[in-house]
Formats: C-alpha cells, structure tokens, sequence
C-alpha cells in the first residue's frame, strides 16, 4: 500500500470525526489516558517531540539566588555590564550548576557593544520592563551573546552501523552491528548520511538548472547528526531517549551511532527585560540584530524578554546549541529592509529547543528553523501579527519539529522552495502544524515515506507553494482543532514523564479564582490526596458535574463554578494565563475561550495595580478597550464582556499590568 493511498484511507476513516472536531485519527487517549499512535505500512508514527528545552522540560526553570546587584550608570554601560559578569564568572560553580545571578535594577543601560557571557551558571536578571538595555552601537551585532568556546566533538572508534533496513520515524528503538562501545546514559549522535539517489529523489540535483546562481545539494552536505542519550540497551538493540525524526531507508541513507564529548558551557539564562535598539532610518542595518543570541551551549533558558527593534531576533539559538527554552518573549516592530536574512523574530539552528508562549509584531519568518535543523524542537502557543513572510521550516531539510498551536495573521508554511536562497530546496519533512491558525497555509510532501501533518489547522490549506506544487500533505480536521488533545506537545510531555496524576471528582459549591491552594469537597477514584500546589496548566474534561484532570505532578487544581459554566485551564474551553509584574509578582488570569455572545474576564492582583484589558483584530487593530482602571490587590471579574457585534474569527486581549502586558488569542463563533 502506497502512502497516498493510506492517507486517503486514513481520511476517509476520520470524515466522521472532524465533524465534532474531537480527535485526531493518528494520535488518540487510551482508556488508560494514555497517548496512542496509528502506524502507517512502514511503521511511521508521529513522533514525540517533548523530549526539548532546559532539562529536556524534565524540571521547572529554576529560581537562581541574585549574588550580584549592578545599578545604571550615565552614558554606555558596556564596561560596567560586562564586569560584572567577569567577576561572577570566577565564583565556583555550586552543586546545583549555577554561579549565582546578577540583578539589575531599574534603570536605562546604554550598551555600544556585545555583552558575553562564556562560562557555565550565570544567570542575568532585570526587575521587568523598568530594567531597559539599548543597542547603541551603530553596527550589526548580538546586544547578549551567550557563547561557550567549543561544542562537541565524536569520540573516536565509537561509530557503529545502524543495521535496520528501514528504521521508520517515531521509534525510539535502533539496532546496532555492535554495542561494545555504549553503555546506559551515553551520549551519542544519530547520524543519517544520505546518498545520491535521495539527492536526486527530492530533485535538489538539478536546482542550478533552475538558477545558475543556485547550488545543487550534494549527499555529503546533508550529514545530519541527531542528538539523542541512551535510555536501554538489550542485546543489539539500542534505546535512545527521543524518536527518530527522519527515517533510514536502506535505498537512499545509511545511519550510525557515534558517542560525542561536549565542552559547551551549561545553565545560563537571561530574565525579565527590555532590550532595544537605536536605529537611524526605517531601513537602517547598521545597529542592534539579535537581541540575545546562543551557541555552544546546553540547558539555557531566556524568560521574559522584550526585544524591538532589532534588525534579525528577539533569540536565535546557534547551531551547536541544544536544550534551550525561550518562555514568555516578545519581538516588535524590527528594524530592517524588508528581504532575505531579516526579521527572524525567534530561529532556532540548534537542537531540541521549545519556544513557548511569545509575541511577535512587524516580523518576517517569526517563528522559524535553519538550514538542516535536527529535531525535535517546538514553537508552542505563540502568536505573531503583522506578518511579512511565512512561519515554519524555511530552508533546507529541516526535520521534526512542532509548531503547536501558533496563531498568525498571514502565511505558515512547509515547502519546496527549489531554486529561492541559493537553493533552499526542501524546507523540511516531519514537520506538524497542530491546532494553527493562519489566513494562508501551505503543506507539501517529499516524495517516498516522508511526511508532513496539518491537523487541527484553521485557515485554507493548499499544495499550492510560492515555487511549486507538489503533493499535500496529511490534513486532518481542517477548520475545527482537535479539542481532546488540545496542544500535542502538553499532552507528549504528560505521557513521556509519566508524573500525570488521573483523578475524578465532583465540585461542590467551589468558586477558585486565580493561583492559590484549596482543597476541593469531592469523592476521588484513585485515592490520590485532592490538594495541590503550582500554577501549572491542566487539560479538564467535564462530564455532567463531575472533572476529569490529568495534573503534571504537584499541580493546583484550579476551577470555579457560575451556574453550569465550569471555567478551568488549559481546555478547549477557557485560557489560564499568567502575567509578571515590574516587581515579579506573578498575575494569574483566566477567562472563557472560544467564545459566542459575552465572556467572564477573571483576574488575581498580588498588589494594586494599573490594570487594562484590550481587543485587538489579527491585524492588530484596536478593536475595543474593555477596561482602564486602579484595582487592588485580590481577585477580580469583568461579567458579560459583549462580543455579539463582532464577526467571527480571532482576535487577541491585551491585559496589561502596570508596565507589563501579555497578549492572548480569543476566537469568537456565533
């Protein structure tokens, strides 16, 4: 059986489904709330792609102790940042892995040069939005480069054949012409190595006929090493603890396991900023490009960083970079001529990093992979408005990465791009689209095996690319999202930790606003103790008047009843959403999501603050300021916010505390 006809199968066996718009017919929940994947003939699955970001999203990001406390200073700050940092990086690195943080306090912070930051554990804090860094400098350069010396190097005599005449994508599970060499908790690259037949395959032989300024791509250029930690080894069969994301066909790619040593520097990060950049013109290119840039380095976090007007990105994370995760970021309004190596609001060239929950305005590839990007890597609930390219894989063979629940207002697309940049080819394979939006979506497919997804997505869907048609791709419930599995990524992490709690229970007379512990009035089927702590989100399913939560280990259940309406996060039925003051004090938000006619806006003040709430349309139009007032601390709710006079689609609340805002979808169905 081809893998068209299979896809076609595969739809016609979902057509019942997307009318409720409930599952996904190649990911499903078991009875044991487990997640289950449907194979095609090959035995390829949708991968898991939660194995990313700091401690591979294992452990929380941690509070790092501030050791160090720099003021402004009149006129460039450069030195007195960058002493700082040298000074920290000569106390000893604690058992924990971390130096100490630096805190600068509130103030404007003039920066002409990079600051760099090359040593393991050091941590750099700002108190919000107050703590203000500018690009001064009147050349293209990283306002923050956090860069270690070298990456990682293979061991040599440690690479062995992978024996598997097809190893399909999405096993974990390899084997091997010898295991002498590896031992459980190994470090080692996956590395495929295709041949001239699979160049010539995916016609990226004959791109200089195309342009003569493109280049062919040659099988050696395309060595692509994976990098993955043995989990179990049994007899020659070797276990690693993320899936294969391309797969190994025997007619066009060999692979190889090879141990590698790494001398990347560990556990640095960058919180709660503003950064921006002077600039002469609309069009200058001579100032600040990355607001932060990474490389050489593992187990780094940016959090709460807003970036404008730099040329290039708010983080763009190298390529010898892995396990990064970018949290709660912001990138408006860059400064550039609008064309090629521009506005690319948050790249990642590295491996196995997550983007979550970021803001771009004014961008161009907003959210975005590198040349032969190894996954998995994952850009999670983000928005982007003002789009002036397309999000997604942009050149040459990108594979597995997961682009979850991204909003935009303009193109998010896989691709040939044949000839374009030189040769940009194939913009990847494996890639999935879940629960998107957009207004322009295009999904190809290479030939063979190779496999790209839209599942969930709502906007049109097209083969149609800007260089070419080609095969569509797998699409599945086009125009309704999938609301039992409402971000893939939050639901693989779940089940991989294996720390979800299952619980079911009734809700009596309970009304819980905002992040705070309770106990719930309830009988339990698992006999599990019903209070919890955190403000981690929860999937909830409603069944008459009793919940059923999977909670990501100490977890705080947070729920309220109003008349039938059960309000909770992380559902296809609300958004919880959380918003840092200046001073760090977290707010917690919650409201009803999608919406028909009116919703309740629901809000938790850890102090007195200046509070607004804004709609805005997807092309970032002001729509309707719903409030503008002083409140005090506490809990706090907006009843019956009418939309009845608004069309249907998306559009974006702006809750804003004080200095600070967060930005958040609303889609509205009559």
């Amino acid at each position: 059986m081809s893998k068209y006809i299979f896809i076609l199968l595969m739809l016609m066996l979902s057509s019942s489904l997307t009318i409720f718009g409930q599952a996904s017919t190649l990911v499903s929940i078991d009875e044991k709330e487990k997640l289950y994947y449907n194979a095609d003939p090959k035995g390829n699955t949708i991968p898991d792609f939660s194995g990313v970001g700091y401690l591979n999203s294992d452990s929380v990001i941690p509070e790092v102790p501030v050791t160090i406390i720099i003021d402004s200073v009149a006129g460039d700050n450069t030195l007195n940042i960058q002493s700082a940092i040298n000074n920290l990086a000569t106390y000893p690195l604690q058992s924990n892995g971390y130096r100490g943080a630096i805190l600068f306090r509130a103030g404007t912070y003039k920066i002409n040069s990079t600051i760099k930051i090359s040593t393991s554990g050091i941590v750099l804090k700002g108190e919000g939005y107050a703590t203000h860094f500018i690009a001064t400098g009147s050349s293209q350069y990283d306002l923050i480069q956090i860069k270690g010396s070298s990456g990682k190097t293979d061991i040599s005599n440690s690479e062995v054949l992978i024996t598997d005449e097809f190893v399909p994508f999405g096993t974990k599970k390899i084997h091997v012409s010898s295991v002498n060499n590896f031992q459980i908790g190994d470090w080692v690259n996956f590395r495929r190595e295709p041949n001239a037949s699979w160049i010539h395959l995916l016609g990226m032989d004959t791109l200089s006929s195309i342009d003569s300024t493109a280049t062919d791509w040659t099988p050696s250029s395309y060595k692509i090493n994976f990098e993955r930690r043995i989990v179990a080894i049994d007899n020659n069969e070797i276990t690693l603890d993320a899936p294969i994301m391309d797969l190994i066909d025997s007619s066009y790619a060999k692979a190889y396991l090879v141990k590698f040593s790494s001398s990347r520097i560990e556990k640095c990060a960058v919180e709660n900023l503003k950064m921006s950049s002077t600039y002469s013109s609309s069009t200058d290119e001579n100032h600040g490009w990355n607001a932060i840039f990474l490389d050489n380095i593992r187990n780094a976090w940016i959090k709460n960083v807003h970036a404008y007007y730099f040329g290039y990105s708010c983080v763009n994370i190298g390529e010898n970079s892995a396990f990064v995760t970018v949290d709660s970021c912001s990138m408006f309004d860059g400064v550039s001529i609008l064309t090629g190596g521009r506005r690319y609001s948050f790249n990642i060239d590295g491996q196995r990093s997550l983007v979550k929950n970021c803001v771009t305005r004014n961008g161009r590839h907003d959210y975005v992979t590198g040349s032969r990007t190894a996954g998995p890597s994952v850009f999670y609930n983000c928005t982007a408005t003002l789009q002036n390219a397309d999000m997604g894989p942009h050149h040459r063979w990108a594979t597995g990465i997961l682009f979850d629940n991204i909003n935009g207002d303009g193109q998010l697309r896989i691709q040939n791009r044949l000839s374009s940049g030189s040769g940009h080819g194939w913009a990847g394979a494996q890639i999935m689209f879940w629960n998107c939006i957009a207004n322009d979506i295009v999904i190809q497919d290479p030939p063979t095996y190779h496999q790209n997804w839209a599942i969930g997505c709502i906007g049109p869907i097209t083969n149609m690319g800007q260089w070419s048609a080609e095969p569509i791709g797998y699409v599945e419930s086009n125009g309704t999202s999938i609301s039992n599995i409402p971000s893939l990524f939050i639901a693989q992490l779940n089940d991989r930790t294996k720390k979800d709690q299952s619980i079911t229970f009734d809700i009596i007379n309970e009304k819980i606003i905002g992040d705070q512990d309770f106990n719930l009035t309830a009988s339990s089927t698992s006999g599990l103790p019903l209070s919890y702590t955190s403000s981690n989100p929860l999937v909830a399913n409603i069944v008459g008047n009793r919940v059923h939560i999977n909670a990501i280990g100490n977890t705080t259940i947070i729920a309220s009843q109003q008349g039938n309406n059960y309000y909770r996060p992380a559902s296809n039925v609300s958004r919880a959403l959380t918003v840092n003051d200046r001073n760090n004090n977290t707010q917690t938000v919650f409201f009803k999501h999608p919406v028909s006619s009116t919703f309740d806006f629901y809000y938790h003040l850890m102090s007195a603050a200046h509070v607004q709430l804004n709609l805005f349309d997807v092309k970032g139009q002001l729509i309707k300021s719903v409030f503008d007032k002083i409140e005090n601390e506490g809990n706090h709710t907006e009843y019956d916010i009418n939309v009845n006079l608004l069309p249907n689609g998306t559009y974006f609340l702006q809750f804003t505390t004080n200095n600070n805002c967060s930005i958040h979808k609303l889609t509205i169905i009559h």
